[in-house]
């Protein structure tokens, strides 16, 4: 008998250890006394990372700088966030983890509009593997907090990371604030469950869709012309909740005064040539049907196309950037994400499409149609 008691005399002491270390963990880390909330959007701040990116792309410099500042932002604009015009925001291809400071399409966008002598400062807000669930919650848990932010204009580079998010993810309780319970409550303040759904989120993108940075060899990959689906009427649902998100982006720019601007995004999945679209040929699943690079090339573009009725809609600019052909495998490390020079193309093609309106109206306005 005491040789039980002592058992549970050891467990109880080592569950109530732990118990405490809970609770510190999660005072310190998570956002249960912190209004802020910035933990819970993956973000990097103060931080200057380096980079060898010899295993992604070919280059004559290898190591590359990636930085964020003390409001999580990549860019130069003096450390005065109310200088900023442009604020571009997206997931990893608008992060761009992977290419330096000086090489993202941001630089590039901003360079040429100096070159021009119609300087506009820009800011990278792209947070890696975000979707839109994110970014509806960064006009919540981030840019109220970044001082004097009241960009004149806001960028959504999206699309990709929403084709594989459902009307029903997780995330859903993040667009429909309101409800109040402990399950909530954990989602939006725990620090440990915060770094669980990351770890998963890493996990299912990287090894189950294999849509993290990783090098392709674009000379090995198979293509075909065939799609494996007749039709896309099992898509209505997403497509459905996806033009409700991005509604809410809308009515959340024009809240900060600003006016959004969506761009559709650019995959290496699909080229679009002369004799018509040829896809990947390797087979993935999707709401458990088969498809291939053919079947997702016209589902992609249903989002696309979900996008530009919104702008229209809602009076948006659309650029569609996703519908050009003149993408080339160099431009692309992976089926997603770019090399310098893919990176250079996207800043060059942003700047001849928005040097139109780079002195338009007050924010807020109805803006320039493309």
């Amino acid at each position: 008998m005491k040789r039980y008691k002592r058992i549970l005399g050891i467990f109880l002491v080592n569950l109530a250890v732990f118990s405490v270390g809970i609770v510190i963990i999660e005072l310190l880390c998570g956002a249960w006394l912190n209004p802020k909330n910035l933990n819970r959007l993956n973000l990097i701040k103060d931080q200057t990372f380096k980079y060898d990116v010899s295993g992604l792309y070919e280059t004559a410099s290898p190591i590359i700088k990636y930085s964020r500042d003390k409001y999580g932002l990549r860019g130069w604009y003096g450390d005065d966030p109310s200088q900023i015009d442009l604020l571009t925001v997206g997931g990893s291809t608008t992060d761009q983890r992977y290419i330096s400071d000086d090489s993202t399409w941001q630089n590039v966008l901003q360079k040429q509009f100096a070159s021009i002598g119609t300087p506009i400062v820009v800011a990278n807000a792209g947070v890696d593997g975000q979707s839109t669930f994110g970014h509806i919650k960064n006009f919540d848990w981030w840019f109220p907090y970044v001082p004097g932010l009241k960009p004149r204009y806001i960028l959504f580079y999206i699309g990709l990371n929403d084709f594989y998010k459902g009307e029903n993810s997780d995330y859903d309780a993040l667009v429909y604030p309101g409800q109040h319970s402990l399950v909530a409550a954990i989602r939006e303040n725990s620090a440990l469950w915060h770094l669980a759904r990351t770890i998963r989120g890493a996990y299912r993108a990287t090894v189950v869709l294999k849509i993290g940075h990783r090098k392709v060899d674009f000379a090995m990959v198979q293509w075909t012309r065939e799609p494996l689906q007749n039709n896309y009427v099992f898509m209505s649902s997403r497509l459905d909740a996806y033009a409700q998100r991005l509604r809410i982006l809308v009515d959340r720019t024009r809240n900060l005064n600003s006016r959004a601007i969506f761009v559709t995004q650019p995959s290496r999945k699909f080229r679009l040539t002369k004799n018509g679209v040829y896809g990947l040929a390797d087979v993935t699943t999707y709401d458990g049907r088969q498809i291939n690079g053919v079947d997702y090339y016209h589902m992609i573009k249903q989002f696309n196309s979900v996008m530009e009725a919104v702008c229209r809609e809602r009076q948006v600019l659309l650029i569609d950037l996703a519908a050009e052909s003149e993408w080339e495998d160099g431009d692309f490390y992976d089926f997603a994400h770019m090399t310098p020079r893919g990176a250079r193309k996207v800043g060059l093609y942003l700047f001849e499409r928005l040097r139109a309106i780079a002195n338009a109206a007050e924010p807020g306005a109805a803006p320039d149609k493309e």
